[in-house]
């Protein structure tokens, strides 16, 4: 009798208590939120020395990536391409410098963030993401003989591409990243393939605040404002005018609008330009950097982005006349 007294006690334990002991697990999409905002803080306030291979394609650089802060918490970022042109990105808190051979193409821009190598937003919060995306955790595995956190970024509406990232489950640092199509396919992707911590600053990034900085590409004080009277009336949830100006395109010197939108993990362009100018057909592609382009009256309209092309082709259908025609 006692034995099957105590086999009760211990089920109506089991039972009362596993729903409290579930209770304080957190979701994989908690635990999503959780893990991307210690990525987001370890990418802001570690001092490392790494290097990556990006891979976009059949194009395959490797890179050298430093980062630290000063004692006065100035944050300094170097990346230096291993592979062809001396390409060379240097950011001092929020001003970022591109040097490249000649030096008459390098130029500065206002951004506290590298661009080319990780999302903007990967270095800030989750909150800012999640109206269109959605964070999932999963289970890791060992990259760069580290243990990790596997999470997986989902567009909520499948009008962007998805992203999987694996965490150091120690430090907090991603050691690779994939974008995928909606259906799966590998676009793009980095792997650190080494990662050395240190207590402070590398000593290859003490001395670069006297470095001297290439011109700012874009001033907005100067920016002539788009002449041709027609703009995007519709893009995705999240994105948002960066900027909008009248120019000449660098190779053609072919004079046209440009809008820059952003959501903070992604940018997309339209240009807008006269057809008999432009002269390309009607086309699209869908890679790690899409394209699409098309016309509209005398106008062609062009939308490049890393988006699918479905988004771009309804990105262009949805150009208007805005009522700015000079």
């Amino acid at each position: 009798m006692n034995n099957i007294w105590r086999a009760s006690i211990a089920l109506l334990l089991a039972l009362f208590l596993a729903p409290q002991v579930s209770a304080q697990q957190p979701s994989a999409e908690q635990a999503g939120v959780l893990w991307f905002d210690r990525m987001a803080t370890a990418l802001r306030e570690l001092n490392f020395e790494a290097t990556l291979v990006q891979v976009q394609g059949d194009r395959i650089q490797p890179i050298l990536w430093l980062h630290g802060r000063h004692a006065d918490d100035l944050e300094v970022e170097l990346l230096i391409h291993l592979n062809g042109a001396d390409v060379r990105i240097l950011r001092l808190g929020d001003q970022t410098s591109y040097y490249f051979q000649p030096a008459d193409n390098s130029y500065s821009i206002n951004s506290d963030s590298t661009y080319g190598l990780l999302p903007a937003a990967f270095y800030k919060p989750f909150a800012q993401l999640n109206d269109y995306y959605q964070v999932i955790a999963g289970r890791g595995m060992r990259v760069t003989g580290r243990d990790t956190q596997y999470l997986r970024l989902v567009s909520r509406d499948n009008s962007r591409y998805h992203y999987s990232l694996w965490i150091d489950r120690e430090t907090g640092m991603v050691l690779k990243l994939q974008m995928l199509t909606p259906q799966g396919q590998v676009l793009e992707q980095l792997q650190l393939t080494s990662f050395q911590l240190s207590e402070e600053l590398p000593v290859s990034l003490a001395d670069l605040q006297g470095v001297q900085r290439p011109p700012r590409l874009f001033d907005a004080n100067s920016a002539v404002a788009p002449q041709f009277g027609f703009a995007p009336s519709w893009l995705p949830i999240g994105f948002k005018l960066q900027r909008q100006t009248h120019r000449l395109l660098y190779a053609t010197q072919i004079a046209h609008d440009h809008f820059l939108y952003s959501d903070g993990l992604t940018e997309v362009s339209v240009y807008i330009s006269r057809k008999r100018d432009q002269a390309l057909p009607e086309l699209a592609f869908e890679g790690a950097e899409s394209f699409y382009n098309s016309s509209k009256g005398e106008f062609a309209i062009t939308v490049v982005g890393k988006l699918p092309v479905a988004t771009l082709e309804q990105i262009a259908d949805n150009v208007e006349a805005s009522g700015n025609s000079q």
